[in-house]
């Protein structure tokens, strides 16, 4: 049985004629007429009454009439699902992340994403950075996010932007006006974050003291940006943030713009190197837009 027997089919039934079915499907009416004819035969029942004024249809025939147009309509709605998902237009983008950049950057990437694939649905899961690797690796993630990723062969790992360090204070911190200097802290309680996944934020930041020629007075490190604005809140110490961070305004907390800070801090994305799949090539236009956008600021 061929799909054109049972277009063929339903055109001659819904005509009510062979004549206008042809015409309709711009053909001429004996490659109908002898489709049908096979499509009864391999049924084993007439399924067009055959009259002086066109064809009506059987019992049989109305029965499968009902049928054929199930097959065709879910036959045209898997093709055409097929060429979205080909155009990366339907299907499910898996995103991991580890640390800050699900505050801030990674939203708008997705806004962007959602903009050019809003059939396309998002499974956005916190991964370590080894774990995102091996997930890229088995297929099951399409790209990840983080900062300070190891080098991989196979692997793509993008800059996305850069962000300036930030001082995070408690609200009742004695500090006056919203820039301070890093010497001004060579006493002060610090809070660095993240605790694992080396190299990472932490280090950046002992980089950036390092550089001044300072050594911090580090009290305590926290497990994530989370964990060490809520020790700050408790007026435990002052965390050093990405500047993006500033924008969530968390309460019990103010930020001051470090001096001598300059955007240093990377969000990185990390993908498979080699053809992208459909919806990854749209994710990528998405990020691409999003990049462009930071570069007019």
């Amino acid at each position: 049985m061929e799909l054109r027997q049972l277009r063929y089919f339903v055109a001659a039934a819904e005509a009510g004629n062979i004549g206008a079915a042809a015409r309709k499907l711009h053909i001429s009416q004996p490659p109908i007429t002898r489709q049908i004819q096979k499509l009864e035969a391999e049924i084993g029942c007439p399924l067009l009454l055959r009259t002086p004024k066109g064809v009506d249809l059987t019992a049989a025939g109305k029965t499968f009439l009902d049928e054929a147009r199930r097959i065709l309509a879910q036959t045209d709605r898997a093709v055409a699902r097929s060429r979205l998902a080909h155009d990366g237009a339907i299907g499910e983008l898996d995103v991991a992340f580890t640390g800050s950049p699900i505050y801030t950057t990674i939203p708008k990437i997705l806004r962007h994403f959602r903009q050019r694939a809003p059939s396309v649905s998002i499974a956005l899961r916190r991964l370590g950075k080894q774990a995102q690797i091996d997930a890229l690796r088995d297929g099951r993630l399409h790209v990840g996010f983080g900062r300070y990723y190891p080098d991989e062969p196979d692997l793509v790992t993008q800059v996305v932007e850069l962000d300036a360090p930030t001082l995070a204070v408690s609200e009742n911190a004695p500090f006056v006006g919203d820039t301070i200097r890093l010497g001004d802290l060579t006493s002060e309680p610090l809070i660095l974050f993240p605790a694992a996944g080396r190299p990472n934020f932490a280090d950046a930041v002992m980089a950036l003291f390092k550089k001044a020629g300072i050594t911090p007075h580090v009290v305590q490190t926290a497990e994530d940006l989370a964990a060490g604005l809520a020790l700050t809140a408790a007026d435990l110490g002052h965390c050093v943030v990405p500047a993006a961070v500033a924008e969530l305004h968390w309460p019990g907390i103010r930020f001051l713009r470090i001096a001598q800070a300059k955007p240093t801090i990377p969000v990185h994305c990390i993908y498979l190197a080699g053809v992208p799949s459909p919806i990854l090539s749209v994710f990528l236009d998405a990020l691409m837009a999003y990049e462009e956008g930071q570069d007019r600021r």
